[in-house]
């Protein structure tokens, strides 16, 4: 309802679907309906770098996936209990690529998921009884009502 993550159809490639969810969450292309399709991505797959990057791509291999691809920053967001937002894991590198990617990990017992978040602060601030734009911190997802407050 919220229009915060997009999850790309690759049904027929799965293996490759955490690269879609990168080019989806750099905004490769602005139209929804192209970022939901994995063929669209293709000509798109050799911006980055995945030499010796198993798949399904855990979190321990996406500090390999950052030092491959000097440009991206990748932060992992989950669900806890409550249904809150938490970080799970956050990049040394938010504010300092050109890229800065959110996925958001789906889990279920042993099985996971990505999505890309294309609105972190729709995703996160519905805790919050706000209907203006929030800007959330990366690293505590702590929401601001100005983007240059704190200085981050």
């Amino acid at each position: 309802m919220k229009h915060a993550v997009v999850n790309v159809q690759c049904f027929d490639d799965v293996r490759n679907s955490f690269q879609y969810l990168v080019l989806a969450g750099m905004n490769v292309f602005t139209s929804v309906y192209h970022k939901l399709r994995a063929s669209q991505y293709v000509k798109f797959m050799s911006m980055l770098n995945m030499d010796g990057i198993k798949t399904p791509v855990d979190i321990s291999s996406i500090d390999k996936f950052e030092k491959q691809n000097p440009d991206i920053s990748v932060n992992v967001l989950g669900v806890d209990d409550e249904r809150n937002i938490i970080s799970i894991r956050t990049s040394k590198f938010c504010s300092q690529r050109q890229y800065h990617v959110n996925l958001l990990m789906v889990t279920d017992q042993n099985k996971f998921h990505y999505v890309s978040v294309q609105s972190l602060s729709r995703l996160v601030t519905s805790r919050i009884k706000y209907n203006g734009k929030k800007y959330l911190c990366h690293y505590c997802l702590h929401p601001f009502n100005r983007q240059d407050y704190p200085d981050m």
